[in-house]
């Protein structure tokens, strides 16, 4: 009841967001531990230090859901329960990327492939919150430019 929790070990989720052959949603399960666990100031050196890793998950992320409404012939508009965890958590992420590391989104780092994304999120048929949510993410993006 009153029972202490555990730290997180920082290192070690560190070493599980860095391990390839982990699965997508145990990457993403370590990034929010390390994330719920360490400053702002800390965080963005964890992003500088592991940027490829972690833009390798959000899109490997955003891949696997898109493809997941795909095969149930789902649009962004109609997402169930469970697929609309696995949406905020990609546009968590997305969102922390645009965040944290501003200055590789101003180096043009990624830039097509986050265009892409954001083309999808503003298509006109997904839901006005997704669009809104895309229109955000956007105006964060050219606004560190």
């Amino acid at each position: 009841m009153f029972s202490k929790k555990n730290p997180v070990d920082v290192k070690k989720s560190t070493i599980k967001l860095q391990d390839p052959k982990k699965d997508v949603a145990t990457r993403i399960k370590h990034l929010k531990l390390i994330l719920d666990n360490v400053e702002t100031s800390e965080a963005k050196g964890l992003f500088e230090a592991n940027f490829s890793h972690i833009y390798s998950i959000l899109y490997e992320s955003f891949l696997q859901m898109e493809s997941n409404l795909r095969q149930r012939e789902i649009s962004f508009h109609l997402v169930h329960k469970a697929h609309k965890e696995e949406l905020d958590c990609t546009l968590w992420i997305l969102e922390h990327v645009i965040c944290l590391l501003p200055e590789l989104i101003h180096r043009r780092w990624q830039l097509h492939s986050l265009g892409r994304m954001l083309a999808k999120l503003l298509h006109t048929s997904n839901s006005l919150r997704l669009r809104r949510q895309g229109i955000k993410y956007f105006l964060m993006c050219t606004w560190f430019q």
